[in-house]
């Protein structure tokens, strides 16, 4: 567990050093993007803090950059800035940020919030309840909700998306996305036929098979069937999903350059087997490549494979950058997987992929009928929409219920009148921290994301002003507490 620090200057990792100080973190400060791209891949930090404001770094275009990386892509980055406009905002977002921290002359984030949030980057799936300091007020409103998504494959009436909603079968939600504006098809939703039945491309907590459901049933899948037919060379299908566990920082590099864009598997890396039975239940990949320390290292951990590779069409393949561990050893003791004399290189790994696909079930292959989307692709981007109650609001964050669940960590928008009548932007950026079901629906606690001074004074002003007079004379713009005594 470590977190780095890039900034030219010394002054954000002296503040970052001093709130954490009650803390056993390592810290580690780099100068500019090229060492802290360096840094990220060779130690793989759980927590990257950068500077918005510095030009050179490029905030945006490096974590989505990062984010994409086959071992990067799950560090978190903080990014701490003077800028927190609603289009940096959400550029930052879909970049993949963590959070958006306000920094500008004569003021720094609270110590205490920044060490309370570190820990709940350390916990983010079930984080501790008392992280945070929440007090709120009522703060009861219609809003909507807005968050973003993935499609990875459609066809005339269905199609899968990867999501952090966790829709359940039935349950439906609004969408918007290129293709379907582009189509003229309206009124578009998507309703859960099934959910996490086939893994991740993406970084989503769930991937969800869907009906399309729109205002014309009749004509909008021919609408959808004939694009697919005169656009069928778009399609960019990767059928095996394949995952690594390779702690040799030399040899992460070497199999990165292995990962062509253009081939037909996508990859995802790991640096150690803690959580082997977790990774292989999120991606469920198709092919495994492990590095025969680590199961050495922890023998009990990889009996998760064993079971996974007979309820899945999967593969193991264990290697060795060294002769320390004899191969015999492995083969006697786990004949469920596969074991090579040789490092893998990409002669080997391309062989590997080329008898596996010819083995894939009719589920997993190419289908002709359907359009799979490269990740850089418009139509591949889709925003949920639904509407939603305000329920509370407290100082770093806000209370919601939605009508479905959404995943702890979760990034979002939600627009309210309600926040411009507390004279702040009308939406409002969060992250959920926690959910529970409720008589109403699934209340959320969220965070805010990117608050700057002003909408920090704003909620604090609201939040008197809501406790003296109460919400609906507040809301009403009637604030005089003498009123209410009279």
């Amino acid at each position: 567990m470590s977190i780095t620090v890039i900034d030219q200057g010394p002054e954000l990792y002296w503040f970052v050093s001093n709130a954490l100080l009650q803390e056993d973190i390592v810290l580690k400060h780099i100068q500019n993007i090229s060492a802290g791209e360096k840094n990220i891949l060779q130690d793989l930090p759980t927590i990257v803090i950068m500077n918005g404001d510095d030009k050179s770094l490029q905030p945006e275009v490096f974590i989505n950059r990062m984010r994409n990386h086959v071992f990067a892509r799950n560090t978190l980055f903080i990014v701490i800035t003077a800028d927190t406009s609603v289009d940096y905002k959400k550029d930052l977002l879909i970049a993949g940020a963590g959070q958006i921290l306000y920094r500008g002359r004569g003021f720094s984030p609270s110590p205490k919030f920044f060490a309370s949030l570190i820990k709940w980057f350390l916990t983010n799936k079930d984080p501790d309840p008392q992280i945070f300091d929440f007090k709120p007020a009522p703060f009861q409103a219609e809003a909507e909700f807005t968050s973003y998504g993935r499609i990875g494959w459609i066809n005339s009436t269905q199609c899968m998306i990867e999501t952090n909603v966790n829709l359940n079968p039935g349950q439906s939600i609004e969408i918007k996305n290129t293709l379907f504006d582009e189509l003229e098809i309206r009124n578009t939703k998507l309703e859960c036929i099934e959910k996490n039945k086939v893994g991740r491309y993406y970084q989503y907590a769930n991937s969800i098979l869907c009906k399309i459901v729109s205002k014309d049933q009749f004509k909008d899948p021919k609408k959808i069937s004939a694009w697919i037919e005169n656009n069928c060379d778009t399609s960019r299908h990767k059928p095996i999903k394949l995952v690594y566990f390779e702690a040799d920082s030399d040899y992460r590099d070497e199999i990165k350059s292995m990962i062509k864009s253009d081939k037909r598997y996508c990859a995802r890396g790991y640096d150690t087997i803690d959580n082997l039975q977790e990774v292989l239940n999120y991606q469920i990949p198709q092919l495994v490549l492990i590095n025969r320390a680590l199961i050495q290292k922890d023998k009990a951990k990889f009996e998760a494979m064993k079971n996974f590779i007979q309820s899945n069409f999967c593969y193991c393949v264990t290697y060795s950058n060294s002769d320390i561990f004899k191969i015999e050893d492995f083969k006697k003791n786990y004949e469920f997987a596969m074991h090579s004399p040789t490092p893998i290189d990409l002669t080997l790994l391309e062989s590997m992929i080329f008898k596996l696909e010819n083995k894939l079930p009719d589920n997993l292959k190419t289908d002709k009928n359907k359009i799979y989307f490269n990740k850089h692709s418009n139509y591949s981007r889709l925003s949920f929409h639904s509407p939603c109650q305000l329920k509370e609001i407290a100082l770093n964050g806000a209370g919601v219920d939605l009508p479905f669940s959404v995943s702890n960590f979760c990034a979002c928008e939600i627009s309210s009148n309600a926040f411009a009548t507390a004279e702040m932007n009308r939406s409002q950026f969060f992250r959920v921290f926690n959910n529970k079901v409720t008589a109403n629906g699934v209340y959320h606690r969220m965070v805010f994301m990117g608050q700057n001074v002003k909408d920090n004074e704003q909620v604090r002003n609201s939040i008197e002003k809501i406790n003296e007079v109460g919400f609906e004379r507040w809301l009403n713009g009637d604030t005089d507490s003498e009123k209410k005594k009279s």
